[in-house]
């Protein structure tokens, strides 16, 4: 634990130099942190053993709150060293502090996407954290899912070209709005979607949506590299990837897997490797 803070802290000093020698060794020890994060992650989540049934019950519950408060907390103290080494970037690759040459440019321009890519990293953590222990109540309004839809949509748009996706939707004109959080429920649908097409290279990607006895039924179909049978299980699993090679943090299912129970729902996933994945999602509409 101690190593783990001292390697914060010392990530968060080197922040603050203009050296882009010091910029890069800021990001490796954050970047080490973050890896000792997700390792914490798996030996916490481990079962302790040879307890009293209850009195295991209880410390594991306990244990678990500590985790996450503990992973909000630090996730969000890692964004302020980030936040720091990105300013400094910025100035180097804007020349305020000197004329760099071109491979200096290229060199802070890859810095400045690991930088970009830790801090999606950190603020994944931080959200699922944060939901977990109750840190972020649901600020409930009435919310049409079709507006979410064609808005996160609009946003990934130009990755489904760049992927060459071609992508369908199917949403009913008399759709009705339903009680929610609309930026929680935006986060979990993006994050379905992201996840869709992260695993989808030249297909499709069919959107429906439906209201019947008394929910709101969203379905995100691919024609992707499919799950294993085995993995189904445990897609919506906390840091799990069916591909470990994959970049990420394998937080954005589960945390749309909290956002949708949040709001009395729930979330499934139907595949078979090599044949796509489909992922739906129900809400109470009222």
């Amino acid at each position: 634990m101690l190593v783990f803070i001292g390697t914060i802290v010392i990530a968060a000093v080197s922040a603050f130099t203009a050296s882009s020698t010091t910029l890069l060794f800021g990001i490796w020890l954050i970047t080490l942190a973050l890896i000792g994060y997700a390792g914490f992650a798996t030996e916490w989540n481990h079962p302790v053993e040879e307890v009293e049934p209850i009195a295991e019950s209880r410390e594991l519950e306990d244990v678990e709150i500590e985790k996450d408060k503990f992973f909000a907390r630090t996730a969000e103290e890692l964004r302020i060293p980030l936040t720091a080494i990105d300013g400094h970037v910025e100035l180097l690759r804007d020349q305020h502090l000197g004329r760099i040459t071109k491979e200096q440019k290229e060199s802070l321009d890859a810095i400045n996407q690991e930088i970009d890519h830790i801090t999606r990293m950190t603020i994944d953590i931080a959200e699922l954290a944060n939901l977990e222990v109750g840190n972020i109540p649901l600020k409930k309004e009435e919310v049409s899912f079709t507006d979410i839809i064609d808005n996160t949509t609009h946003y990934m748009l130009q990755t489904l070209e760049l992927k060459g996706i071609e992508m369908k939707k199917d949403l009913p004109h008399n759709l009705p709005a339903i009680p929610g959080d609309r930026d929680q429920l935006t986060r979990a649908f993006a994050n379905i979607l992201s996840n869709a097409i992260k695993y989808t290279s030249e297909g499709k990607i069919f959107i429906t949506a439906s209201a019947e006895n008394g929910e709101l039924l969203v379905s995100v179909a691919d024609t992707g590299a499919g799950i294993p049978e085995a993995a189904i299980g445990r897609v919506f699993d906390s840091y799990y990837m069916v591909d470990p090679a994959s970049h990420g943090t394998g937080l954005g299912l589960s945390t749309a897997k909290k956002i949708i129970e949040m709001h009395g729902g729930r979330i499934w996933a139907e595949s078979s490797e090599g044949h796509g994945s489909t992922f739906r999602f129900t809400v109470p509409v009222s």
